[in-house]
């Protein structure tokens, strides 16, 4: 498999696809993306983060359009919330 060829798996409204890891773009893991309810969650290793080696990596993008509200919650720690950002060059 390589980065033109992911792997998808369909489940119900959302989509899984994996892409395998990447030693010479930084991405010692295969990368797994979780697509639902108008949210991508990307999840990978990076190799480096400071003096840290092989740490976690979750990147969260809400695809939504219009106004809204993202809520997060880390290691359960309390949700945060994201509101949605306004199209390029709108106005509130």
């Amino acid at each position: 498999m390589s980065v033109s060829d992911p792997y998808l798996l369909r489940v119900r409204d959302a989509s899984i696809t994996v892409v395998d890891a990447c030693p010479e773009d930084n991405t010692p893991s295969d990368v797994y993306e979780i697509a639902v309810f108008g949210i991508s969650v990307l999840i990978r290793r990076r190799a480096q983060w400071g003096p840290t080696a092989d740490v976690p990596y979750v990147h969260i993008e809400d695809q939504n359009d219009g106004p809204g509200l993202l809520l997060v919650e880390v290691n359960n720690t309390g949700e945060h919330e994201h509101p949605r950002p306004l199209p390029h060059g709108a106005t509130a």
